[in-house]
């Protein structure tokens, strides 16, 4: 498929376009992808929720992105969002996002929460430095065994917390970031933690998680072995993820009086 020139971020509209989200998911997350049925979709988009996605002139769907209502009325919770291969680089997940803020704040929603693989760097990136989203919650196997392109590992989350109108979201949207790092990294496979951790700690990860779970199984597993306890205790210790640096491929953790 070829990348079209121009596409709109908008509402999905109606049962026609909400058929369009199960192949787009299988083309994402691989075959073996259980997406959700475009019915319930058309029932979530009544009850409150937001299904939304990048669709060119010709009505293609190219990505898309599923939000929940939940108990607190302030408060939604994102789902789901993919883009296809093909548009990966086009900056369409941050887009879709951007029109999730906008969407939410117009209904008086003022946080929005999601998880994400720990060790996806990209995604990392995405959330917490380009749109302001902190993490302070790792949920160990979250969703259990996976499939498709999710398969091989135990399925660890992080969980986004993303304060919309917040002066740290609005300055990372704005493209301001003045998160001083640290110069050491801690490398988690080079050993035992030190008994001490610091204020602020840099901390490396996979340049391409998802490349080494397909290539390099027992690495990806070594990967997630040794991470989890790190994550565990830097947020029982009062961390919270507040940096991504892509060309480093070093997350930050700060521990202060409040991140957002």
């Amino acid at each position: 498929m070829t990348r079209p020139a121009a596409m709109t971020i908008r509402e999905l509209r109606g049962l026609s376009e909400l058929q369009l989200t199960p192949p787009l998911a299988r083309a994402i997350w691989g075959d073996d992808d259980h997406p959700e049925d475009p019915a319930l979709l058309q029932v979530v988009q009544r009850i409150g929720g937001l299904v939304a996605g990048a669709v060119d002139d010709a009505g293609q769907l190219w990505a898309y992105l599923v939000a929940l209502p939940t108990r607190e009325g302030s408060v939604q919770h994102s789902h789901r969002l993919g883009v296809h291969p093909t548009c990966r680089g086009a900056h369409l997940g941050e887009r879709l996002k951007r029109f999730q803020r906008d969407w939410a704040l117009q209904r008086g929603i003022q946080q929005v929460r999601w998880t994400f693989d720990p060790l996806l760097l990209i995604n990392a990136h995405l959330n917490i430095h380009r749109l302001g989203a902190v993490v302070r919650t790792f949920l160990p196997d979250y969703y259990g065994q996976m499939s498709g392109i999710n398969a091989g590992a135990p399925s660890d989350r992080f969980e986004a917390e993303w304060a919309l109108r917040s002066a740290r979201a609005e300055a990372r949207l704005a493209g301001h970031a003045q998160e001083p790092w640290p110069e050491q990294a801690l490398h988690p496979l080079d050993g035992d933690l030190p008994g001490a951790l610091p204020d602020r700690l840099a901390v490396c990860v996979p340049a391409d998680f998802s490349r080494m779970l397909r290539e390099d199984r027992d690495g990806a597993l070594a990967w997630r072995r040794a991470t989890g306890p790190l994550f565990t205790r830097l947020f029982a210790g009062g961390h919270t993820l507040t940096d991504v640096h892509l060309a480093r491929a070093q997350y930050l953790f700060t521990r202060t009086g409040s991140a957002c």
